[in-house]
Order: structure tokens, then sequence, then C-alpha cells
């Protein structure tokens, strides 16, 4: 019985890991995100953005690869993109805040009534339910 408690214990305690430290470029991305991004993106879910409109970082994060969301940054400083305006960023702004974007953890947002926050490990991206 002992033993059958231990493994219990053992098992429920190891859920809260504390996150991996950023790395510099992350850190970097994350102050820039927090000057110029805030004030429309929540920075991870379950929070909503300020802007009903604007995607959490968390969900941007399931939506674009590095690369295809490089190429939206890129896109955005110069033409904007829906309510957005173009940006000011420069190269190595897009490289940190992509840095940033791909160290949260991905989830996936439903919105409306009973919305959930669905975490995904890495390699499953949602599909339908049987």
């Amino acid at each position: 019985m002992l033993i059958c408690g231990l493994s219990l214990a053992a098992c429920a305690g190891g859920g809260d890991l504390a996150p991996a430290p950023l790395s510099p470029a992350a850190e970097r991305g994350q102050q820039f995100a927090a000057r110029a991004c805030a004030g429309c993106h929540a920075f991870a879910a379950p929070a909503r953005s300020p802007n009903t409109a604007a995607p959490s970082f968390a969900v941007i994060r399931l939506r674009h690869n590095e690369v295809a969301l490089e190429r939206t940054l890129e896109r955005i400083a110069r033409e904007g993109h829906g309510e957005m305006p173009p940006i000011y960023i420069t190269s190595a702004e897009i490289e940190d805040l992509v840095a940033f974007v791909e160290s949260l953890e991905p989830v996936a947002q439903l919105d409306g009534p009973g919305a959930a926050v669905v975490r995904l490990t890495e390699g499953e991206r949602p599909g339908p339910r049987s």
C-alpha cells in the first residue's frame, strides 16, 4: 500500500515544471512585443487580447512555423494586416520576435460561449473529432 501511495505521489508532482529560461533572442523579442505589440496582442492564451481581432502570441505560435512567421512579419512591416498598420521593425527585431513566439507553448483557442483552450504537445495538430 505504501508503494502504491508513493507511486501516485510521484506521478502527481511532475506536472508543475518551471518554464525553461528564454534565449537572449527570445528575451529581446519578448521586450519588443511588450513595447510594440502588447497594446493589441495578448502574450499567452487563455488571456484575451486587448483587441479582440488580434490573436494572442500563443495562437500565432500554432498558426505559423518560423519561416512563415518571419515572412508574415516582413509583409506586415511593409503593408500592414487588417486593422494593423505597417510597422517599423528591423530584420534583427523580426528574428528576435520569431524566437520569442517559438518559445511559447502552442495552443488552440476556440472562441465563443464556453470557449476552451487546448494545449498541444509538439507534433500534434487539431483534427476532426470522432
